[in-house]
C-alpha cells in the first residue's frame, strides 16, 4: 500500500498568523517544527497501518519547509517547488490513497485561518465548474482525475467543513478553531500529533471503502485576480479567455491539463508589478 501526504503549513496547530510560515520571520523556525512533527505523525500512522511505501510532498510555499533529517527514515520526500503536479507531485507513482496535512480553506471562505488559493495576494477566488474551489478541492479533484481517493485532511474546523462538503465521508482531523482569519484557538501540538496518527490508521483501515472525488468534464476554470494587469497577462496563454476585467477562464476534457494550466497562471501572475 502506497500513500501520498501533501503538508502544507497553515493549517498545522500553533499557526495563525503569517509570520509563523513565512521564512525569515520571528516564528519560522518554530512552526516549520511543529509542521514536521505533525508530517511524521501522519507517517507513522501509515506505517502502523500497514503502508509498504510513503512519499511526503512539502507543499507550502516554496515548497522547503520541511526539515529533512528530522523526517521519519522509512518516508520519501518530494522538496522544492518546480513540480509539474505542484503540491500533489509523487501520486502519479501508483498511489493507492492521499492524505491532505495542515491545510487551509479557500480564498475568502469564511475565516479560515490564512485562507487563501495558492498566492494569497494575487488570488481572490477560484471556481471549479460552478464550485468555489480552494487547495484541497483543486488537489483533490487532480488526484481523483488519477483515480486516487483523499481519505484523510487535516487543519482548522472551516478547512475541515470544505473537506466534509467536498470528500464526504472523510476522515478529518481539527486541529484548532478558526478566530479570524489571523488568529486561531489550537489543540497542543502533542494531542495534534496524536490526533494525527490515530487518524491516518483509521483512514487506511477505511481505504477500501474510499471513493476518489471526480468532477464533471469538460470541466471550467474560473480565476478572479486582483489586478486587472493579471488578468490580462494570462489571457495571452493559448485556451484562456478574459471574461470580465480580472476574470479569466480555461474549459477543457482532460482536468489534468486544467489543473497544470492552472499552477501555470498561478506563475505567471507572480511576475506582475505590485
Amino acid at each position: 500500500m502506497r500513500v501520498l501526504i501533501s503538508v502544507d503549513m497553515e493549517g498545522v496547530a500553533g499557526v495563525a498568523d503569517p509570520s509563523d510560515v513565512r521564512p525569515g520571520a520571528a516564528h519560522y523556525e518554530y512552526c516549520r517544527q511543529l509542521m514536521t512533527a505533525e508530517c511524521n505523525a501522519v507517517v507513522e500512522g501509515c506505517f502502523d497501518a500497514g503502508a509498504t511505501d510513503v512519499i511526503v510532498n512539502d507543499s507550502h510555499g516554496d515548497m522547503t519547509n520541511l526539515l529533512q533529517s528530522a523526517i521519519d527514515e522509512r518516508a520519501r520526500v518530494v522538496r522544492g517547488w518546480t513540480k509539474r503536479l505542484g503540491m500533489i507531485q509523487g501520486i502519479e507513482e501508483g498511489v493507492d490513497a492521499a492524505m491532505f496535512v495542515g491545510y487551509h480553506a479557500a480564498a475568502g471562505h469564511g475565516d479560515g485561518v490564512l485562507n487563501h488559493t495558492m498566492n494569497g495576494r494575487d488570488i481572490l477566488g477560484v471556481h471549479l465548474n460552478t464550485e468555489p474551489a480552494g487547495e484541497l478541492r483543486l488537489n483533490a479533484a487532480m488526484a481523483g482525475w488519477l483515480g486516487v481517493p483523499v481519505v484523510l485532511v487535516s487543519g482548522d474546523d472551516v478547512v475541515c467543513g470544505e473537506a466534509r462538503d467536498c470528500l464526504g465521508e472523510v476522515e478529518v482531523v481539527e486541529v484548532k478553531r478558526a478566530i479570524d482569519r489571523f488568529a486561531a484557538m489550537s489543540v497542543h501540538p502533542s494531542r495534534a500529533q496524536s490526533m494525527l496518527k490515530e487518524s491516518a490508521q483509521r483512514a487506511l483501515d477505511r481505504l477500501p471503502d474510499a471513493c476518489a472525488y471526480r468532477i464533471e468534464t469538460p470541466a471550467t476554470l474560473r480565476v478572479d485576480f486582483s489586478s486587472t494587469s493579471m488578468a490580462a497577462l494570462c489571457e495571452s496563454v493559448p485556451g484562456v479567455q478574459r471574461t470580465s476585467a480580472r476574470e479569466v477562464e480555461y474549459r477543457s476534457d482532460d482536468y489534468g491539463e486544467l489543473y497544470r494550466v492552472f499552477i501555470v497562471l498561478g506563475l505567471l501572475v507572480g511576475i506582475v508589478p505590485r
